[in-house]
């Protein structure tokens, strides 16, 4: 297994970044428009909240998951390389 390049690290870090600050943003935001629609305070929000933090904890293992499996096959990405 090969060193990533800072590019290739960059990659990763951006999709990382976008797996966990969407649902987490996306939660929030989501939970604040039906706080205001329904007339609660934090409850949707905190609901929203913690379910962004489930999707995206999901969506880092499956993004390991493949990962692990492209090097377990020997198909690393060689985009890094460049």
């Amino acid at each position: 297994m090969t060193q990533p390049t800072p590019i290739g690290l960059l990659k990763v870090l951006g999709q990382v970044t976008l797996i966990v600050a969407i649902p987490m943003l996306g939660g929030a935001v989501a939970g604040m428009l039906l706080d205001r629609m329904q007339g609660t305070s934090p409850l949707f929000v905190l609901s929203g909240f913690v379910v962004g933090n489930l999707v995206a904890i999901v969506g880092i293992w499956l993004y390991i998951r493949v990962q692990r499996q492209k090097v377990a096959a020997g198909g690393e990405d060689r985009a890094d390389e460049r």
